[in-house]
């Protein structure tokens, strides 16, 4: 995907977004504005927030495919409790939030354009835990069992189509 075709696609999101804005306000629905105002808000600060990590490999590869993927929603999260340890423990975990992110990019790649995807990065004194959600995943349990069995991970939630993956990274086993 070239310079342009990410800048049609970006701003034909965010008329849309305002497209639907512009609506409420005509139809004074003063709730709908200020409900969506707030989602939106909450959404982009996330997303920097998601942008701006110290974990920049892990950063870059889930940008550069989030920008080559059409009709797709992308959340992000980022909760720290201490910052103490935020940048050092992100960075260290760099590689192998890498790592398995480019496994899910080949099963996120597999499924149709029109996916929700939600990243959370919970970075704690000693793990830094990356919680995935998608709605559209073809593999059962077993399948992510078997091709995620280097990592430390929970399945939390899930049915046929849609599944919650927790992976943990132990900073202190990355420090050794």
């Amino acid at each position: 995907m070239n310079n342009l075709d990410v800048y049609l696609k970006s701003r034909h999101d965010f008329v849309n977004q305002f497209q639907l804005l512009y609506t409420y306000k005509q139809l004074g629905k003063d709730e709908e504005v200020n409900s969506l105002l707030d989602e939106l808000y909450k959404d982009l600060k996330q997303e920097q927030l998601f942008l701006n990590a110290p974990c920049r490999k892990f950063v870059r590869e889930v940008f550069e495919h989030k920008i080559s993927t059409s009709g797709s929603k992308w959340t992000f999260e980022i909760e720290c409790s201490n910052h103490n340890y935020y940048q050092n423990n992100l960075e260290l975990a760099d590689n192998i939030l890498l790592e398995i992110y480019q496994y899910l990019k080949t099963i996120i790649k597999s499924q149709q354009d029109d996916i929700q995807i939600r990243l959370c990065l919970n970075v704690e004194e000693e793990f830094v835990i990356l919680d995935v959600f998608l709605n559209e995943l073809t593999l059962n349990d077993n399948q992510l069992n078997t091709m995620f069995s280097d990592y430390n991970f929970e399945i939390l939630s899930g049915n046929d189509n849609a599944k919650e993956i927790e992976f943990f990274i132990n900073i202190n086993e990355l420090e050794v």
